[in-house]
Order: structure tokens, then sequence, then C-alpha cells
């Protein structure tokens, strides 16, 4: 069997280019005496079909394997594509019984599919694992992605309230050098892979981009940080920076003279990563300080996530709609009579957001205070 790690959509002016990532796992061992491994670990094929089942067929006129799709690790969507319209594309990945549907989903930005997929990496010798693995990595460590699989996307598809997001990926440097073996072999990669923005869907096409901050609150939002940083300014005006450990947000909906508000609880738990301010941490007065700060601020960029999405695209991604549904599908049938998709921009949100610092360092005072002048 052909085992396809990647899977790349693009759009074509009939019908669609399909590329596939197959490993090959003889090149994945270290080169030995008889001169077998070590070699280019994967191959790439690209098909212009009019049907992405039909990929699979032509991928057998020129492979002397099956194509198996049971291992796949990421699905990449071409920009052109995603904003055309992706549930027909996606029909067949979900009908089928080999891709387990767990993989990731993402949008090539400013690129297609087929370009992403064939760039090689120094770390990671199948780029899909790289992209795998690195989306994996980045959504819990920065909250500026979104790691979503493809049964999850399509739930945000279909479901009554919200809208779905996917991360967006772009090629950087020279693509054209990406997918040469030589990329590997320099300390620095003419061509990379990185995640920047995510995609906005309504319905099943990509109307725009969200940046990092609408990113972060609308992680803070949806319950999906694992860890997030930023700057806090000292009473000197110079940054601390803290980190959330430890995020949990809880949501509820309340009727108050029969219309829905949604009251937003965060609560975080923090740690202060580095200090430039000259601000003393041993002081009670400093830390709940630096604790009220952090709560305005994850407050504010949840605010702003709200107001952009409301401004710019006018769709829920938040799943507010979707909440309100399940509290009471009467009151939700009657919100989408009287407002229709526009029920977002007068909904009442109340925010409360609760941070406890109880780390900051093996160190209490920095060391620079101390160095001589």
């Amino acid at each position: 069997m052909a085992f396809v790690l990647g899977m790349g959509l693009d759009k074509a002016e009939s019908g669609y280019r399909v590329t596939l990532q197959v490993v090959i796992p003889s090149s994945l061992t270290a080169p030995t005496v008889g001169g077998t491994g070590g070699g280019v670990p994967i191959v790439v094929t690209a098909f212009t079909v009019p049907t992405i089942y039909e990929a699979e067929r032509q991928y057998s006129l020129i492979s002397s394997r099956n194509g198996y799709f049971g291992h796949i690790r990421v699905l990449v969507i071409g920009e052109e594509l995603a904003r055309a319209g992706v549930g027909e594309v996606l029909d067949v990945l979900t009908r089928s019984r080999e891709p387990r549907n767990d993989f990731y989903v993402m949008v090539a930005k400013d690129t297609t599919a087929e370009k992403a997929l064939k760039v090689f990496t120094p770390l990671d010798k199948v780029p899909a694992n790289k992209l795998f693995n690195s989306l994996d990595k980045s959504y819990k460590n920065t909250s500026k992605t979104v790691a979503v699989p493809l049964n999850r996307f399509i739930e945000d598809l279909i479901s009554e309230g919200k809208n779905p997001v996917l991360t967006g990926v772009v090629v950087t440097g020279s693509a054209g050098e990406g997918d040469k073996k030589s990329n590997v072999e320099d300390s620095t990669p003419k061509a990379s892979t990185l995640f920047h923005n995510v995609a906005v869907f309504k319905q099943d096409k990509m109307i725009g981009w969200l940046g990092d901050k609408e990113t972060i609150g609308y992680n803070y939002l949806t319950n999906n940080v694992v860890k997030s940083s930023g700057p806090i300014d000292g009473d000197d005006g110079k940054p601390i920076i803290i980190e959330a450990l430890h995020t949990t947000t809880k949501r509820k909906i309340k009727f108050i003279d029969g219309e829905p508000h949604i009251y937003i609880h965060v609560k975080a738990v923090c740690n202060i990563e580095d200090v430039h301010s000259k601000d003393n941490l041993e002081a009670e007065r400093v830390i709940k300080q630096l604790e009220r700060k952090s709560e305005e601020r994850i407050t504010l960029r949840m605010k702003t996530a709200v107001e952009q999405v409301n401004k710019k695209f006018n769709a829920d991604i938040f799943g507010f709609g979707e909440s309100i549904y399940h509290t009471s599908p009467k009151a939700w049938a009657r919100l989408q009579q009287t407002q229709g998709d526009d029920y977002l921009k007068s909904l009442p949100i109340h925010y409360q957001v609760s941070v406890t610092i109880n780390r900051i360092g093996i160190t209490d005072k920095s060391f620079i205070d101390d160095i001589k002048e």
C-alpha cells in the first residue's frame, strides 16, 4: 500500500487539483551499507480531476501500490477553493471508510495546497507530519491558531448558530526551492511553512481572516486556551510577561425580559515569566495590580474579537447562537425570526475574568537592579 499522509485540494479551471503526499518508508531509515534508505522521504503527486474521488483512480494508473487514506495527518485546502465553497469536496472524505476524520484541516493562505505540501523542513522529514505536529503545538502554546479536525469542522458547518474556523498556513521564502532536498541541507532553509491568521467561514465558504489578537480572544471565548502569554506594563511603563498556565471558560445563558444574555466567566492561573520592570514583585500590592491588569487584558481580547467579527464578517464563530439553541430552541427560533443573521450585533455579552498569579519564578527580585553602573 501507498500511505497518504497529506492531501491538498485546490480549485482548477475544470474541476479540482488534488495533491497526494505519499510516504516512502524505506527513505525514513538511515542509509545502509547497500545504499538503501536516506533518500527523499515522500513523493507528491497532483491530478486535475472533475471529482475528488477520481484522483484515487488516477493514482492507480501511475503507482504500483494502492493508495491508502487511513493515516492522513493533514488536509490542506487552497484559499481560492475555500472561498468558493468546500462542502462538495469534503463529502467523499466523510463517506469513505478509510479516513478517520480526526486529522487537522487548514487553509493555504495566499498560495495553493499543492505548494504547501511540497515544502521539506529540517526537523520533520515528512511535510505532513511537520504541519500536524506544528499546529498541535502552536495552538497549545500560543493560542494564535486553532487545531480543527475534519469531524469538528463538519459539525460546525451543520450546527445551528455556529460558523467554523480553520488555521491558515503560508509558505515563506522561495516556494520553488521548498520541494528540493537541498532545502533541508542548509542551516537557513530557503523555504518554510508557518501558521498565520485564522480563516472564518460562513456556511461552507471562507469569508476572511482573523488576526492574532482576535484569535486569542476567540480561543478564550470558546474555552480553547491551553497556554497564552502577553506583556503587562509595570508602574514604570516597562513590560512584565504574564503566562496563563491553566485557563477555563464557562458560559451561561440567562433570559432577561425574554431576551437572551451571554455570561462569560474566565478563570486563569498565571505565572510571571519575564520582568523588565523595576516593580517589587515581593509586594502583594504589585501582584494584585498585575492580576487586575491581566483581567482587563483578557477582557479586552474577548471584546475585540466579538466586535471585529461583527464588523467584518457578521458570522457567529463563537457558538453563541448554538448555546441559545441548546438552552431554548423556541428562543432561538424567535431570535432568528426577528433578527436573522444580525442577532450577534445586538446580543448582550457580559464578561467576568478572574486571574490568579501564583508563581513568579525561582527569584523575586531581578538581578538587573544589582548590576553596577
